[in-house]
């Protein structure tokens, strides 16, 4: 190889690594996970909590996060893959996302952070769990989960009484599709598609409507002809 060359290629190499590390801007977690290929597995609907009178879990601008009775804006979510069994979930009208602080309390934040990340189960009864991947009991090892008290308010995490089995941490999503198809056949018999169908009744004849008025009567005159 000749040294004008490799000179070529070896400043070629420094300006690369210069624009990424220098001229290109810090790529936040959000944008990692929000970028175009790197999410996969989205799903857009609500999260049916069947504690009490049953609730939706609903994330508002400001931040609250609480449960309706009825479906809204609000409560429209998407939930979306993270890692294996871990998932984000945001609000589609707020464009917040659900996190869990150290303490336990939920509540929703402009920025995906950590705290916004959680593992997701299958439970038995066909209803979902979603603990905190981040905070938990260090101490017991006891994991918090999202939940709702029997009046729609957000619940601890931390909170001893918030359990897997408990119906305030089982929430079941309830999915929108935007392309909805169905396909199917059915089964006939041949003999009965052999079998000539009866001839369709020709149509009731329409009756005159009686408006008062009388029809003339047309009179025919023959004339008579005379010869001689």
């Amino acid at each position: 190889m000749n040294v004008p060359l490799s000179l070529l290629l070896f400043a070629q190499l420094i300006g690369t690594a210069a624009t990424t590390t220098t001229g290109s801007e810090y790529v936040s977690l959000e944008d990692q996970l929000l970028g175009e290929g790197s999410l996969t597995g989205r799903r857009t609907g609500r999260l049916y909590c069947r504690v009490g009178i049953g609730f939706h879990l609903q994330i508002h601008p400001d931040g609250r996060v609480n449960g309706t009775h009825e479906p809204n804006s609000l409560s429209v979510l998407e939930l979306f893959a993270v890692s294996q069994g871990v998932v984000g979930i945001r609000g589609v009208f707020s464009n917040r996302f659900l996190a869990m602080n150290r303490r336990g309390r939920l509540h929703a934040i402009e920025k995906f952070t950590e705290d916004c990340k959680f593992r997701e189960r299958f439970q038995e009864n066909s209803y979902n769990t979603y603990a905190s991947v981040t905070h938990k009991n260090h101490r017991t090892g006891r994991e918090w989960f999202v939940a709702l008290n029997k009046r729609g308010k957000a619940k601890m995490g931390s909170s001893p009484r918030v359990k897997s089995q408990h119906v305030s941490t089982h929430f079941l999503p309830r999915l929108y599709l935007h392309e909805k198809t169905e396909q199917g056949f059915t089964i006939t018999d041949r003999h009965k598609e052999r079998t000539k169908q009866a001839p369709p009744k020709p149509p009731a004849p329409k009756r005159a409507i009686n408006t008062g008025h009388k029809r003339p009567q047309t009179v025919k005159y023959w004339p008579k002809f005379r010869f001689g």
